[in-house]
């Protein structure tokens, strides 16, 4: 009688693996956000220098914490410093559309997102998102509030008109996207995000 397929290894390998849906989810709310940034803060040239070379042992260990608390719910707290965010947006390969240009600055009343983004979409031409996005994120329950109260484009605050339609636009879809999943997650869903000078803490 033969036996059923067996399968190998932990599933890890690959685009996704056992990282799950809330992986994707992240990678194209980050996309989401630089595309809908590209009409107000694209610019033919970077605003900042590229990105310091990552250290690499602070990326393994950060790579190891992330994905081990996307594999097990019974890890309860994830906390990064943003020196371990930082590498992680550095060096994923999911986040190689950004080419190293996005950096976290964590305090505690809020995040600063900074971009300088390369992206093309007309052959041989490099545009920049060179933008400063300012959010709060909350959860409550498990819906998720990204709370943008800030964006900087090309080191100039939007107006109070284009900050509300962004908020509309880019914030509401993004939200939706991101408590649709948090919600299918069960229990790995976070319920809280605290945050620190220097560090994020993810709880479920």
């Amino acid at each position: 009688m033969s036996q059923p397929p067996q399968r190998s290894g932990c599933g890890c390998c690959g685009c996704l693996g056992c990282l799950g849906t809330v992986v994707l989810v992240l990678v194209l709310a980050v996309a989401a956000l630089v595309f809908l940034l590209y009409q107000t803060a694209g610019s033919d040239r970077p605003s900042r220098s590229p990105a310091l070379a990552v250290n690499q042992e602070v990326y393994v260990s950060a790579r190891k914490k992330w994905d081990d608390f996307n594999r097990d719910s019974s890890i309860r707290v994830l906390t990064l410093s943003d020196a371990e965010t930082n590498s992680l947006l550095a060096k994923a390969p999911e986040l190689g559309f950004l080419a190293g240009g996005a950096t976290v600055t964590s305090r505690e009343n809020g995040i600063q997102l900074q971009l300088s983004v390369p992206v093309k979409i007309i052959p041989f031409y490099t545009k920049y998102i060179n933008a400063d996005v300012f959010l709060r994120p909350i959860i409550t329950g498990e819906n998720v509030d990204l709370n943008i109260y800030g964006v900087d484009a090309e080191g100039r605050p939007l107006d109070a008109a284009s900050l509300q339609r962004f908020k509309s636009q880019a914030q509401r879809a993004i939200d939706m996207l991101l408590t649709g999943v948090n919600q299918w997650e069960g229990p790995r869903a976070i319920h809280e995000i605290r945050l620190q000078n220097g560090s994020i803490a993810l709880l479920r």
